[in-house]
């Protein structure tokens, strides 16, 4: 065999043998449900990995320094904003010597920035307040509609830094985003009987499921954001509470319950414990899945309520 063919022969094995498999775009993000929704978007172009998980409370995460490596080899970090990360994030990010996952850097999206924010206090806000966010309520991932748009600015800017695949990031978030338009309509005719019914939460964190569920918010366990309820403010909710028929408390699963109890203890109502994020339920396992969780036991309490 010639020198030739043999020439000829390799270099018709080469063209058969696989290439180096091309790298995915390396997401953080920091929270579980951020994660869930990035998935969607990424599919096998992004390889997805979270900070928090969706079984602890996104306002207190221990900045363990193996967070911070993630951090390191980010090609985007996408946080929630709003101040939700403010006790935790700044200090991994400036521990990952990634200078472009810095606020405002290229590879840096802040979720709130695409949706439309609620609570927005509307004078100074200081501590004597409690822990309330200046620029508005960060638990707008309660509202699928919401969710679709936050998918939409993932695949733009996924798009951006992998342009050979930005077509299939947009793709997979317009069908990310129709598949939530086709549950919420499930959802809302579910809970289209019992519009204009009050709920107590623990923490303001179902401002946007109100908004899209036609639910009301009847007032908070905490008297402040993230302030313990003395007796006297339980109390008053005991009273709100006959006076205006609240039927149901919600709490997120990573809060304690105690308060939540004592007030349905004394009112007869009932007392839904839902998972604060994906992640935060076994069933709760996507972001789809998460939000019809949290809509059947809220649910389930409303038609058990007299």
């Amino acid at each position: 065999m010639t020198i030739r063919e043999l020439s000829r022969i390799a270099l018709l094995l080469a063209a058969l043998l696989p290439g180096p498999a091309r790298a995915a775009v390396k997401v953080v993000t920091t929270t579980e449900g951020l994660a869930s929704i990035a998935r969607e978007v990424g599919g096998a172009d992004a390889e997805v990995q979270h900070l928090s998980r969706g079984v602890q409370d996104p306002h207190f995460v221990d900045a363990n320094p193996t967070l911070a490596l993630k951090l390191r080899a980010a090609d985007l970090l996408v946080d929630v904003g709003l101040e939700l990360e403010v006790g935790w994030l700044p200090p991994l990010v400036n521990q990952s010597r990634n200078p472009d996952i810095q606020p405002g850097g290229r590879r840096r999206l802040t979720a709130a920035s695409a949706v439309a924010v609620l609570d927005v206090p509307t004078g100074p806000v200081d501590r004597s307040m409690g822990d309330l966010h200046p620029g508005g309520n960060p638990h707008f991932l309660t509202d699928p509609r919401r969710a679709a748009l936050v998918a939409k600015a993932i695949g733009a800017r996924l798009g951006e830094l992998d342009p050979a695949h930005a077509a299939g990031y947009a793709e997979r978030a317009a069908a990310f985003g129709k598949r939530l338009e086709a549950a919420l309509a499930r959802w809302q005719a579910e809970l289209a009987p019992y519009k204009g019914k009050r709920l107590f939460s623990q923490h303001k964190t179902l401002s946007y499921l109100h908004e899209w569920t036609g639910l009301v918010d009847g007032g908070e366990l905490e008297p402040r954001p993230g302030t313990p309820p003395p007796p006297a403010h339980l109390a008053r909710l005991v009273e709100v509470a006959k006076r205006d028929g609240v039927k149901v408390i919600v709490v997120e699963s990573y809060y304690d319950t105690r308060s939540g109890e004592q007030v349905a203890r004394l009112t007869g109502a009932r007392l839904v414990s839902i998972p604060g994020d994906v992640g935060g339920d076994p069933a709760a396992k996507s972001y789809e899945s998460y939000v019809d969780l949290v809509v059947r036991r809220i649910l389930d309490a409303l038609r058990a309520s007299p």
